[in-house]
């Protein structure tokens, strides 16, 4: 088939069978995990804390900077799996295979509180040193320990500065967006 004789509607019918065994394998293989529970947990109650914390005269740019987490982390997520560097075993849905607790839950609600509480940049830097830290180390590698994620040509190494510099791009296109929007 690597001959390129496979036409159009040959590619759309494998594509079905793949999406429908996808499914299939979603529903019997991860659906019934702990980990799968555990990963529907960590996407709903952080968002119940952040509600409790969140500083509502600043809610403007703490939501620009979570959405701009959302939609960088979810990129580079998915160059990352494309490239495969990193896979996982388990997610919250069949279809998108991200981490998808992770892209639109925790890094962006932790992002969020360190931009609301670490307003000036040294404090916010060396809070997110840490945090990178916790997220590279820790976080990264509970997530290979518990069989949700994979890592294949990746080290948690290389996450860290990552973390760091996607905080630091995140809060400085934050502030002169907020700057912009106040005229």
């Amino acid at each position: 088939m690597i001959d390129g004789s496979i036409n159009f509607e040959q590619i759309q019918d494998l594509q079905e069978k793949a999406i429908h065994l996808q499914f299939i394998h979603w529903i019997t293989q991860e659906v019934p995990t702990f980990q799968f529970w555990l990963l529907l947990i960590l996407l709903i109650v952080p968002w119940f804390i952040w509600w409790k914390l969140v500083d509502r005269k600043r809610l403007l740019g703490i939501l620009v900077l979570g959405l701009l987490t959302m939609n960088i982390v979810t990129v580079l997520d998915e160059v990352g799996c494309q490239l495969n560097l990193w896979e996982y075993l388990i997610d919250i849905e069949p279809y998108f295979p991200r981490l998808i607790p992770l892209n639109f839950t925790i890094l962006p609600v932790v992002y969020m509180l360190i931009y609301q509480y670490f307003p000036k940049w040294k404090p916010f830097i060396a809070t997110n040193i840490v945090v990178a830290t916790l997220f590279a180390f820790v976080g990264e590698t509970a997530l290979v320990v518990l069989k949700i994620y994979i890592l294949m040509g990746w080290k948690h190494i290389y996450s860290f500065p990552i973390y760091i510099l996607l905080a630091i791009g995140l809060k400085a296109l934050t502030d002169v967006i907020i700057k912009a929007h106040r005229g």
